[in-house]
Formats: C-alpha cells, structure tokens, sequence
C-alpha cells in the first residue's frame, strides 16, 4: 500500500453511515465519515497518513465509482 492512498484503494460505504473505508497495511480497517473533522486522514492503530486532503480524496473517489457504475438497463453508451 502506497501513502497517501488513492481513490481505487478506497470503499465508498452507504448504509446507515456514509463515509469512506480503506484497510491500513497494519491490518487496521479505517472509516472517515463524508463531512469530515479535519483534512488530514491518519490510521487509528499505527498513525499512518492515509490522506492529507480528505475533501479531496472523496471527491475523487466519488468521481470513480460514478465512471465504473454500470448504466441503466435499456441504454447503451456510445
């Protein structure tokens, strides 16, 4: 895992929280809401930097996995 990580290294969660998830190569499983505190994202176990600008980094994020949904059934992309 590189640090900071990038957008494919990310999970968008949307459940009864939202936010963004990413396993930390000591093992940790790190969640940061979608309005976060602070810009800087760091691991809760080891302290890493996982991202210095949150913001960012979600945007970013969400941008992919609008690229990497399927379309709608019934139209075709061209």
């Amino acid at each position: 895992m590189n640090f900071p990580v990038a957008p494919e290294d990310v999970k968008i969660i949307q459940g009864r929280s939202k936010g963004l998830q990413v396993t930390c190569s000591c093992g940790c499983v790190n969640f940061n809401y979608l309005d976060p505190q602070d810009t800087m994202w760091r691991c809760r176990n080891c302290r890493e930097i996982l991202s210095h600008d949150f913001p960012r980094l979600l945007e970013k994020a969400l941008a992919l996995a609008k690229e990497q949904a399927p379309a709608p059934a019934g139209q075709t992309q061209g």
